[in-house]
C-alpha cells in the first residue's frame, strides 16, 4: 500500500546551548551541526527506512541545498522523480537545543511555499497511493486541494498540522487521522496549555469531550505527550501508551519519527501496538543529535524495543 507524503525540505542548522534564551538574551553555543531536514522529508525517509512503499513529493530550491538533498535521496535509493525545483532558494531552518533536549525552531519555507495544487494532483494521479500524508510546512490551500482529491478517491488522509495554523472546517472534515502535540492540541481545542489535561488519566477522561467540542469526525485523533507517551481517540476506544524510558539528547524530529512509525504500523499491527512502535521511533530519535541519519530501519527498531522495558498501555471502550 503506497503512501504519498506531501513533503517539505529544510536545510537545517542547529546550535546546542546550556539553556534556551529568553527575549533579548544572548547565549553561547557549545556545539553546531547541520543536516537535511523538514517535516515532510523526515516522515518520508522514516517510512522508507521501515520498508514502506512511499513516494515523497519534495519541493526544493534551485540551489546547492536542493541539489545536495537530491543526491542524498539517490544514495538512499529513493525515487527522485518527485523532487520538484519550485524556487531559487530551498527551505532553511535554525534550531536551538538545550541540555535537557528541549528545542526552539524557526523555519523559512523557501521552495516549500511554492508547492502547488497541480503538482500534488499530478502525483496523486500517477502514483495512485492508498494513503496521503501532509504537514503544514507547505501551503494550506495545497493540502486542502490534495485532501479533497484524496477523499474523492477513497484514500486515507493523515494530517500533522505543524507548524500550527488554524484549520478550516473543510480540512477537518476530510482528515481521517490527525496527529498533534500538546502545543497544537491547545490551539486546536482553543485553550491554553495550563487548561489541558496534565496526566494521561486526565487525557483519557477529557479527550472525547474536547474532540466533541470541535466536532471531530475522523477515525483517529492522536495527541503526543512527550515523555508521558501518547493518547488516541478512535470511534470505539480510547488508548493510552506510555513512553519508552530514555535519556533524551535532542527531541528535534522525534514527532516526525513518531508519525512515520505510526503510519507504517497502523497497516500491520493493532492500534495499541502501532502506538507503541510510534513511541519507540520517536524515542530512538530523541536519543541522538540529528534526525535523518538516525531514523531507524526495522532491524534497528526491533533491537531497540527488545532492549528496553516494555511501557504500559491502557485501552478503554468508549461509552456513547
Amino acid at each position: 500500500m503506497t503512501t504519498l507524503v506531501l513533503g517539505s525540505y529544510v536545510n537545517a542548522h542547529c546550535l546546542q546551548v546550556l539553556s534556551l534564551p529568553g527575549i533579548g538574551q544572548s547565549v553561547l553555543a557549545n556545539r553546531y551541526w547541520s543536516e537535511h531536514g523538514g517535516k515532510g522529508l523526515n516522515v518520508g525517509v522514516g517510512l522508507k527506512r521501515l520498508d514502506a512503499d512511499t513516494v515523497i513529493l519534495l519541493p526544493v530550491g534551485d540551489d546547492k541545498a536542493g541539489q545536495d538533498i537530491t543526491d542524498e535521496l539517490q544514495r538512499m535509493n529513493i525515487d527522485t522523480r518527485w523532487v520538484i525545483r519550485c524556487s531559487s532558494q530551498s527551505g532553511y531552518g535554525m534550531g536551538l537545543v538545550d541540555s535537557q533536549g528541549h528545542n526552539l525552531i524557526a523555519v523559512f519555507p523557501g521552495a516549500n511555499a511554492q508547492l502547488n495544487t497541480p503538482s500534488v494532483l499530478d502525483a496523486l494521479q500517477q502514483c495512485r497511493p492508498c494513503n496521503l500524508y501532509a504537514q503544514l510546512e507547505i501551503p494550506l490551500e495545497t493540502v486542502i486541494a490534495a485532501f479533497s482529491a484524496a477523499r474523492q478517491q477513497s484514500l486515507c488522509t493523515i494530517l500533522n498540522p505543524s507548524p500550527w495554523q488554524p484549520l478550516p472546517a473543510e480540512l477537518m472534515v476530510m482528515t481521517q487521522v490527525m496527529i498533534i502535540n500538546t502545543t497544537e492540541a491547545a490551539a486546536l481545542f482553543n485553550c491554553n496549555r495550563q487548561q489541558l489535561p496534565q496526566s494521561p488519566a486526565d487525557w483519557l477522561q477529557a479527550l472525547p469531550n474536547l474532540a466533541g467540542n470541535i466536532n471531530w469526525q475522523g477515525d483517529w485523533l492522536i495527541v503526543t505527550l512527550g515523555d508521558l507517551g501518547c493518547v488516541a481517540l478512535g470511534h470505539d476506544e480510547l488508548l493510552y501508551q506510555a513512553a519508552w524510558t530514555i535519556a533524551a539528547i535532542d527531541t528535534t524530529g522525534a514527532g516526525d519519527a513518531f508519525n512515520a512509525g505510526l503510519l507504517w504500523a497502523l497497516e500491520r499491527e493493532t492500534p495499541e501496538q502501532a502506538l507503541r512502535i510510534a513511541n519507540a521511533c520517536g524515542a530512538y530519535i530523541a536519543k541522538h543529535n540529528g534526525v535523518l541519519a538516525h531514523l531507524p530501519d526495522r532491524q534497528t527498531l526491533q533491537a531497540f524495543m527488545a532492549s528496553q522495558p516494555q511501557p504500559e498501555g491502557r485501552k478503554i471502550k468508549r461509552a456513547f
